[in-house]
């Protein structure tokens, strides 16, 4: 495909490469994007001539002909050509994953594959010179404050046959370093020290003559001969990364890699040695989703969200003991958001549950009383840049959160067949549910106090308005979420009896009041008098709120986990369908959905994926072009002057470089209708219900073994007849009523 920027990080460890072709360098650290440097990587070949070639991450050399690159999952792939020698050169660099493989993820490495293959006809370019039998490859690099050397004498297959080792200091408070972007992070900045290493596990290797890289001699081979230049790619970091507390409650945070790896010579021994294993771990879980019945862009977005993911990721061990892990917000730089994680939950559920098991626990040390509620809300973050320190961002959003930690808490329970945290968690559950109740001040059925949600792009109806549809939704959804952690936890009583009774009258009354025949509008209180702007503080200039009765992508944001795990709800779910249908409608642009029909070119991706992956659970026949527009977005902001990583929203924002995109992986779970609940009276409920007018295929993630390398799929045949391919439990395939598609119009 098209080059464009593109991230390959590691789990956890924070090290990352940012590969900026039009731009020809490499974002790069071993702390991870926004505290990296430029890095001049000059890699390509000599032609017979003397002439170099090289790839588009340097600007020492002319370029390749017709440059592309070519990713998977783990991997992305550079292929240019020596046009006038018909050659074709291949640069891989492979970031190796499997879920739950704590020692392969958390290693802060690289693999790196160079190879040379002959080829035949390059559009109608002249062949002036026959193509050579061996041909010089090489590696240099050049970056800003960094004490390079090279070593290419002795070695052994240990160790590896020639070396690159880098030595920097990386400070910890970050930098947007984009033009458009300026902005200072309050937050405490340390030097720490890293130590960096490029090893050939090829013999014959010879240090460049310009002595900032390594060269070596290949044959030109088939591409299947299996000869390549193979290289590792290692960093550590020993210092304190992350302060986590505050005041004289302040511990270091350590990258949890330093309990394995005490430095940069254990790092590259456990790298060279377990080389091939981990590739294989990581190819395997590659091929698995390369069998998915993806379109391409939907593939694309999957692989380029979750690299963003990983990027975000910090996974570290604190002086005391605890262990830390949290993602930064992209661009926004907190830690730990609630809103934000609530849509990566797919990645979790299918591939890592214990990460999210981990932050359900972290979320509670940042509860804050409510007195009027009798009850307590959740902070938006837990900190910001290296301080996790409690909540940075400027308002709270009491409504949104609360309910969105009891959705996740409910959805990993059923889920995973763990009800240990509900049960450690009980009497905070009450509590956040007390303030859901509370918040609800005339018995509307709607909140009225904290409504102000995520969606700060958002015209006035959308984001802060009082008696939002959106929140009304998700706060019933909460309110059942309780009820249901309640009863796992042994503590079903007469709170979660009123809290059932609650939502049981206020369904009616959203249903009634919010239905406007055939979409819930976006608020019912229309009156701008009173709302202040909680982004300005000031009064509107509006007596009523433009768009209170548009169409909105929202409605049903609080269902989806419900629905995957099976729950029970209230509501009128062919309302909601119809309603998540005709949004679609009016709300389509170019790249997506808008927030409503008033504003629909304020797209987050991440919100559209949501609400597709809803569709999907809801029976709609969901419509399979609005990927591409997605992919769009991506193309468009990460080509020519732009770069932004994985960009989730379009220009009314600047959400970039963002984690939320991981709401992808959902495809995978939505796609087969993967419903499952391990809590069930009756024992693991585990059902499918995929479109059988259509073959397909759906790796089965969260049923996988991993430690066995089995995972099941859901198989469509071309009769529609549903298989379990490979099934390890009981799956059940359900037959389940579809939407009529024509009322997407």
């Amino acid at each position: 495909m098209q080059l464009m920027t593109w991230t390959l990080s590691r789990l956890g460890s924070r090290f990352n490469l940012l590969m900026e072709p039009y731009r020809r360098r490499v974002m790069h650290s071993a702390m991870g994007r926004f505290l990296d440097r430029p890095l001049d990587l000059m890699v390509g070949l000599v032609e017979p001539e003397g002439d170099e070639r090289i790839l588009p991450f340097s600007t020492r050399a002319p370029l390749l002909h017709n440059c592309e690159q070519f990713e998977r999952l783990n991997s992305i792939t550079y292929r240019g050509y020596a046009e006038h020698h018909r050659l074709c050169f291949e640069f891989n660099i492979h970031s190796v994953f499997y879920p739950q493989d704590e020692p392969l993820c958390l290693l802060p490495a690289f693999y790196l594959e160079m190879r040379l293959s002959p080829t035949g006809r390059l559009r109608w370019i002249e062949s002036r010179h026959p193509t050579p039998d061996k041909v010089r490859l090489f590696i240099r690099l050049q970056r800003p404050e960094t004490d390079i050397r090279v070593e290419a004498d002795g070695g052994s297959a240990e160790t590896g046959f020639g070396r690159i080792d880098l030595r920097y200091t990386a400070g910890t408070r970050p930098q947007l370093g984009l033009p458009d972007m300026p902005r200072q992070v309050d937050c405490e900045d340390w030097p720490v020290t890293v130590h960096e290493r490029i090893v050939s596990l090829n013999e014959g290797v010879t240090a460049s003559a310009s002595g900032d890289g390594l060269q070596i001699e290949l044959p030109v081979t088939e591409p299947d001969s299996g000869v390549k230049w193979r290289l590792v790619w290692g960093a550590h970091v020993s210092d304190p990364v992350l302060r986590l507390g505050s005041g004289a409650q302040t511990v270091h945070g350590r990258f949890k890699y330093n309990e394995l790896w005490g430095d940069i010579d254990a790092v590259m021994r456990t790298a060279i040695e377990q080389r091939d294993t981990h590739l294989a771990h990581s190819r395997h879980l590659e091929k698995a989703l390369d069998t998915a019945s993806l379109l391409v862009s939907q593939r694309h977005l999957m692989h380029q969200s979750f690299q963003s993911l990983l990027s975000n990721a910090w996974w570290c061990r604190g002086d005391d003991g605890r262990e830390w892990f949290s993602n930064w917000e992209g661009s926004s730089l907190f830690h730990g958001v609630i809103d934000v994680e609530y849509n990566i939950v797919p990645f979790y559920l299918a591939l890592w549950p214990r990460l999210l098991a981990m932050q359900l626990r972290q979320w509670t040390t940042a509860q804050r009383p409510h007195e009027p509620s009798g009850g307590a809300v959740l902070a938006h973050d837990l900190g910001i840049g290296s301080e996790v320190d409690g909540q940075r961002f400027g308002h709270g959003m009491p409504v949104e959160e609360n309910a969105s930690y009891l959705l996740m808490l409910q959805a990993y329970s059923h889920w995973c067949g763990d009800a240990s945290i509900a049960r450690e968690q009980a009497p905070l559950i009450e509590r956040l549910a007390r303030y859901l109740l509370w918040a609800d001040r005339d018995g509307s059925g709607f909140p009225s106090e904290g409504m102000t949600n995520t969606f700060e792009d958002g015209s006035p109806a959308m984001h802060f308005a009082r008696k939002q549809t959106y929140l009304a939704f998700k706060r019933l959804t909460g309110l059942l979420a309780a009820v249901d952690l309640l009863g796992i936890a042994g503590h079903a009583g007469e709170f979660a009896e009123r809290c059932q009774s609650t939502v049981a009258e206020a369904v009616r009354k959203v249903e009634a009041k919010a239905w406007l025949n055939d979409h819930y509008a976006v608020c019912i209180d229309r009156s701008a008098a009173g709302v202040v702007d909680a982004d300005t503080g000031q009064p509107l200039p509006h007596d009523e709120l433009p768009g209170w009765d548009g169409y909105s992508i929202h409605t049903g944001n609080g269902l989806l986990l419900p629905l995957m795990t099976g729950r029970p709800l209230p509501f009128d779910m062919q309302r909601l369908a119809t309603d998540v249908l005709n949004a679609f409608r009016e709300t389509l642009s170019r790249y997506g959905c808008g927030h409503s029909s008033v504003e629909n070119e304020t797209v987050w991706i991440s919100q559209n994926l949501w609400r597709d992956h809803l569709g999907q659970y809801l029976g709609a026949n969901w419509p399979s072009y609005l990927s591409p527009r997605y992919w769009d977005l991506q193309v468009m902001s990460n080509t020519h002057e732009q770069s932004y990583g994985y960009v989730d929203t379009y220009i009314s924002n600047a959400l970039c470089f963002y984690p939320r995109g991981a709401a992808a992986l959902g495809y995978l779970l939505a796609q087969p209708r993967l419903v499952i609940d391990r809590l069930a009276s009756g024992g693991p409920d585990i059902s499918v219900d995929p479109d059988d007018s259509v073959p397909q295929r759906w790796p089965l993630l969260p049923l996988a073994e991993w430690s066995l390398s089995r995972i099941p799929a859901c198989v469509v045949d071309a009769e529609g007849r549903i298989s379990i391919e490979g099934e390890n439990e009981p799956v059940r395939i359900r037959r389940q009523a579809r939407t009529e598609p024509q009322q997407i119009g």
